[in-house]
């Protein structure tokens, strides 16, 4: 799936688009993964980061980390294992 909109250029973006499309799509998953909407490794996905730098991404923003049951990290371990 891609999800595209405009940006207005204003003083306010300072930065490159592929340095503000990197911060939304943090931001963006970080979000979701705050409303339980997604684990570590899909909002990692999202991000388009390894799970690690998202991690270090949630500790520096001060989010809380959700704590996975067994079944949601094995399930979460035989998605991102498939093909690989």
């Amino acid at each position: 799936m891609q999800i595209s909109f405009s940006l207005p250029e204003s003083q306010f973006i300072a930065e490159s688009a592929e340095e503000a499309t990197r911060k939304i799509r943090m931001y963006a998953a970080l979000g979701l993964y705050q409303a339980g909407e997604l684990s570590i490794g899909a909002a990692s996905e999202l991000a388009g980061v390894d799970r690690y730098v998202f991690l270090d991404f949630c500790k520096q923003e001060g989010v809380v980390l959700h704590t996975q049951t067994p079944e949601e990290l094995e399930a979460d371990v035989k998605k991102h294992s498939i093909g690989k």
